[in-house]
């Protein structure tokens, strides 16, 4: 009986959420998409049970969407001053004019194009370069294993990184409700004074290869954005970190995923996006987000316990 009622959850779960949202007059063909895709992944067989490894992926999809719907009455005061000060202070570059700056103003006074070029390309791809990473554990090295875990192993400790990825989101966006953030960019346009409520998105930096490039791809991506005063965490290093958590984790990809973190952490200041409070803070949930589905799925609790009292079992036994 509740095996059959389990069964059931998914459906009755996604079409909660889509009368919610038509209760509210905000139903629209991306929600049935979204929705359509989780009752795919348990409705849809066996090819569809192979993919529900990025179940994390369209979970996090809607609640992101829903941050614009729920939520904003429950916004803390926003920080305009206090993330800018504490670069300024810590981190803080004395021209030779002797004013000092912080390094998101510093390096708007020394942009290049290839560094528009390179930080833009990977601020683009951030998301595809994550899931790139997660999908070669998963698929890959689940049927040839690494150095440090056999490919038994890696079937079940690589979805983690799907879930790491969910848990980083909502550590993320439960800040932006407790600690909402002004960018770098907002204080560049409208100074340090009280927030703007009735501020418009923008790609700040990232408009230079729009430029560059002659297209409008994070002016239009920009302009949809949910939440103008989310720059606390940087998600956009908040993934690479992950990525880089699991790739020495599992002895894979390593080189690659800490170049990631690295290219990231840099691009989110030069492009004037966030603060470098913002990228420990981003690189701290990462590390948090780690541990937990680790923690609740430790190498010695559930599945992988029963895996490895499996191969135990296998080994050739000593005569009595």
């Amino acid at each position: 009986m509740m095996d059959r009622a389990k069964s059931f959850l998914p459906a009755f779960l996604i079409l909660s959420y889509w009368a919610l949202l038509q209760g509210i007059g905000k139903l629209g063909k991306d929600h049935l998409v979204l929705g359509g895709a989780v009752l795919a992944l348990f409705y849809g067989g066996k090819i569809a049970k192979s993919l529900r490894f990025y179940l994390p992926l369209i979970l996090t999809g809607i609640t992101y969407d829903g941050l614009r719907y729920f939520g904003h009455g429950l916004r803390a005061r926003i920080r305009v001053s206090e993330p800018y000060e504490f670069d300024k202070f810590f981190f803080g570059i004395t021209g030779s004019d002797g004013i000092r700056l912080t390094p998101n103003e510093w390096w708007q006074n020394h942009t290049h194009w290839l560094l528009d070029l390179i930080t833009g390309f990977y601020y683009l791809t951030f998301v595809g370069l994550f899931l790139g990473v997660a999908t070669w554990f998963n698929y890959r090295l689940s049927r040839t294993g690494t150095s440090k875990w056999s490919a038994r192993e890696m079937a079940i400790q690589a979805p983690r990184m799907m879930w790491a990825f969910l848990v980083v989101n909502l550590l993320g966006y439960s800040t932006y409700h407790w600690y909402p953030a002004a960018p770098p960019w907002y204080v560049s346009t409208y100074g340090l004074g009280p927030a703007n409520p009735a501020a418009l998105p923008s790609a700040a930096g990232a408009l230079r290869f729009d430029a560059l490039l002659g297209v409008e791809v994070f002016t239009n991506m920009y302009s949809k954005s949910a939440d103008v005063f989310g720059a606390i965490p940087s998600l956009h290093v908040a993934y690479p970190m992950v990525a880089l958590l699991f790739s020495w984790r599992f002895g894979a990809l390593r080189i690659f995923s800490t170049s990631f973190w690295a290219i990231m952490a840099f691009s989110a200041v030069y492009l004037n996006h966030h603060y470098i409070l913002d990228v420990m803070w981003g690189s701290s949930y990462a590390a948090l987000a780690y541990w937990i589905v680790n923690r609740w799925t430790g190498p010695f609790s559930g599945e992988t316990q029963k895996l490895f009292a499996e191969e135990n079992s296998k080994q050739p036994q000593a005569p009595a």
